[in-house]
């Protein structure tokens, strides 16, 4: 399955807010200290889509870092966040927080990089 053919599937829309296409370095940590690396490949202030090689069941706690030193992200953000869908090689993310601020802050400066630019 693509990241096109998961975007395109209708499905119970669980997300509010606007969602924005970017292509971002992000850290996953995870129980145990296990770590792994993926892309964030749209986002919004309820959750995010992630590409990765791990194979994580749906309602694992991680922890996504967005990874500072990208255009439009002045200083890594640190994000609670559980799967709420997986399927290989895409993770569908809900934030802990309800708006988190860092990522509220991230949103407004709109200078991200824009998938596809």
């Amino acid at each position: 399955m693509t990241i096109g053919d998961v975007n395109s599937q209708a499905r119970t829309e669980r997300r509010w807010g606007p969602r924005i296409q970017v292509d971002l370095p992000v850290r996953l940590e995870l129980a145990a200290g296990r770590q792994e690396t993926g892309r964030m490949r749209n986002l919004s202030i309820s959750g995010a889509l992630i590409e990765c090689t791990a194979e994580l069941p749906a309602f694992t706690p991680l922890r996504v870092e967005i990874v500072a030193n990208e255009p439009g992200v002045p200083a890594s953000i640190q994000l609670g966040a559980r799967v709420v869908r997986a399927e290989h090689p895409c993770l569908g993310v809900e934030w802990r927080d309800f708006e988190p601020q860092a990522l509220a802050e991230l949103l407004k400066a709109s200078s991200l990089p824009i998938a596809g630019r």
